[in-house]
């Protein structure tokens, strides 16, 4: 009988060291728990600052781009005037560009910006010769004098 409840009490401390060292295990992933948590947060925090940094940048390069873009436009001899349409609960920037006479509206600056690039391009043309035009001609369409294509670089 002695034997058996030695045998019993042994059978406990077992359950007894299985139960203690279940709980340090569990010590173990809480420890490691708050770390990673803290590391997440960390690197959330270094994503939401590189995010600010690189819409910053972009916001700088944008306004740089349309003060390139009105000093363009007053060089060409456009006027521009900027006023506040009311929309849909927002305040919409709407461009007027005067130019030659004519009045063009446009409801944001990219487009703005392909106007003056086009007519730029236009005026640029009718200032170039007879000769000129035709060697732009033959650039853009990669062919010679007669509208023959030129041969390709691997074929010969």
């Amino acid at each position: 009988m002695a034997e058996l409840i030695g045998i019993l009490r042994g059978e406990d401390r077992q359950a007894l060291k299985h139960h203690t060292m279940r709980g340090s295990v569990k010590q173990m992933t809480k420890k490691k728990r708050v770390p990673r948590a803290q590391s997440r947060l960390a690197l959330a925090r270094f994503r939401q600052q590189q995010r600010e940094q690189r819409q910053q940048t972009a916001a700088h390069r944008a306004q740089e781009r349309w003060n390139k873009t009105l000093r363009h436009l007053a060089d060409l001899g456009a006027t521009v005037k900027q006023h506040e349409e009311a929309g849909d609960d927002k305040k919409k920037t709407v461009y007027e560009v005067t130019f030659e006479g004519r009045t063009s509206h446009f409801r944001s600056r990219f487009p703005v910006q392909r106007w003056l690039k086009r007519e730029r391009e236009r005026q640029e043309e009718q200032q170039m010769s007879c000769a000129e035009r035709h060697v732009r001609w033959m650039i853009d369409h990669n062919c010679d004098d007669h509208g023959h294509r030129w041969p390709d670089r691997a074929e010969s």
